[in-house]
């Protein structure tokens, strides 16, 4: 990934960003505060736990997700974070075919 280590997923693309996402997933994810929700978000961006599918959009944005905990989080080519939540395996590989992302590892 572009960024360098310890830089993958430190901010997000902006502040409004960050809190409407928080407003939008992060307690039903299970966080009381906006501080923990974007700390989980980071430590998922960074994640070297084998079984997570990667995908790469033409833009450069970077698919995470991780089949066994559920975490979806889209990361920009330059390493800000755009989303992060829970969701399905269906709705993941749908991003592949209605985005033209492909495979990486």
């Amino acid at each position: 990934m572009a960024k360098g280590s310890g830089t993958w997923g430190k901010e997000w693309t902006s502040k409004d960003s960050e809190d409407s996402h928080f407003d939008d997933h992060g307690k039903k994810m299970g966080y009381e505060t906006e501080e923990e929700y974007s700390k989980a978000a980071q430590k998922f961006a960074n994640s070297k736990e084998r079984g997570i599918v990667q995908f790469r959009a033409k833009n450069g944005s970077v698919f995470r997700f991780n089949p066994k905990t559920k975490e979806f989080i889209i990361i920009t080519k330059d390493g800000r974070i755009v989303t992060y939540y829970y969701t399905t395996e269906k709705y993941f590989y749908e991003q592949f075919e209605d985005k033209g992302l492909y495979f990486f590892e």
